[in-house]
């Protein structure tokens, strides 16, 4: 079962986000809690992981809003039932559209890749909206689990969420499997 694990850490003077995922996914990696033999996490949480996967573009399209997802309906609309031959047939729109509403490279509906530290997007500067919209119901805590028991958000940090992490902190998206 793959999982959404929001993650995030403190930003580096001059840290890009190439930098920033590369940072989280090693610090990941060398967690033995998380993907290994036990720690943080009490025993591993996962088998395999990478930042950005099945959810990558999630930070962007949280940015882009209800009105990208609308015109995103809009165009195609039966969208949950296009495959990926019929979603690479449309990647032009796609991409397209994507770009509209802000978003560099790939449409996030296109990336199929496995790509260890993900795209650029995949790690983000965090800002009000993306901590109003993912972050603020972990207010306090250092951590958050799903009521299935998945973690899905850390602190790689170990600070208690609050709304200084908002322009101090990146957030990345990772998709762990177990």
């Amino acid at each position: 079962m793959h999982y959404l694990m929001l993650v995030t850490l403190t930003m580096l003077p001059g840290e890009t986000s190439p930098e920033a995922r590369q940072r989280i996914h090693d610090e990941l990696v060398n967690d033995d809690s998380f993907c290994g033999e036990g720690g943080r996490f009490g025993s591993p949480l996962c088998d395999w992981f990478e930042i950005g996967g099945r959810w990558s573009g999630h930070l962007r399209e949280t940015l882009m809003g209800d009105a990208y997802r609308e015109k995103l309906k809009f165009i195609l609309p039966q969208l949950s039932d296009l495959s990926r031959t019929r979603r690479k047939e449309r990647a032009q729109e796609l991409n397209a559209l994507w770009r509209e509403f802000g978003g560099d490279g790939p449409s996030s509906l296109l990336r199929d890749d496995i790509r260890d530290v993900g795209h650029d997007d995949d790690a983000m500067p965090l800002d009000r909206t993306l901590y109003e919209k993912l972050l603020v119901t972990y207010a306090g805590a250092l951590s958050g689990h799903g009521d299935d028991g998945a973690c899905e958000f850390v602190d790689l940090d170990d600070e208690d969420v609050d709304q200084t992490f908002i322009g101090r902190k990146w957030i990345a998206v990772v998709d762990y499997h177990c």
